[in-house]
């Protein structure tokens, strides 16, 4: 296999991983908001999670060879304290997921014709990912402090 097509497979990968990812989160998301079922929601966190180091991976398996600017994670775009902010969390973390696969998508469409291109929609993509794990990572932060409101007893801290 040519390093040319490998790439190209890294950025369909990372799309695919993206787009599990945001459905994964939408899912937990939707968990948080009915109220119910916390353990399943915590559940698909986890496997978004996964999926979210997976795209990141392989993205940056296909950009190895070009140059970039560091990626830093922002900060939340508005903590809340309840079930209620988890799922909001999730449902950010869902569309910069789905975001980052379309551009990861777009970069397979281009990347035979225009390279700077493919490099700029990877670097966007990672971007996001950066942006969408923050956000899970808040959620479970979110969840897990609910349950130690909930239950005082559990409270290692």
């Amino acid at each position: 296999m040519n390093t040319k097509h490998s790439k190209k497979e890294h950025l369909e990968a990372a799309a695919s991983h993206h787009e599990q990812a945001g459905r994964l989160h939408r899912e937990a998301s939707r968990h948080f908001e009915d109220g119910k079922d916390f353990a399943h929601a915590a559940h698909q966190a986890m496997l978004a999670h996964g999926h979210t180091l997976h795209a990141i991976d392989r993205a940056n398996e296909a950009l190895k060879h070009h140059a970039g600017a560091p990626l830093a994670v922002p900060t939340a775009d508005g903590p809340a304290d309840s079930h209620a902010g988890a799922a909001q969390h999730h449902a950010i973390a869902a569309e910069l997921h789905e975001q980052a696969a379309r551009h990861l998508r777009n970069a397979v469409k281009h990347f035979d014709e225009d390279r700077g291109a493919v490099a700029h929609d990877t670097q966007l993509a990672l971007s996001l990912a950066l942006r969408g794990l923050f956000h899970g990572n808040e959620a479970a932060k979110q969840h897990v402090a609910a349950l130690r409101d909930k239950d005082p007893a559990k409270n290692t801290t």
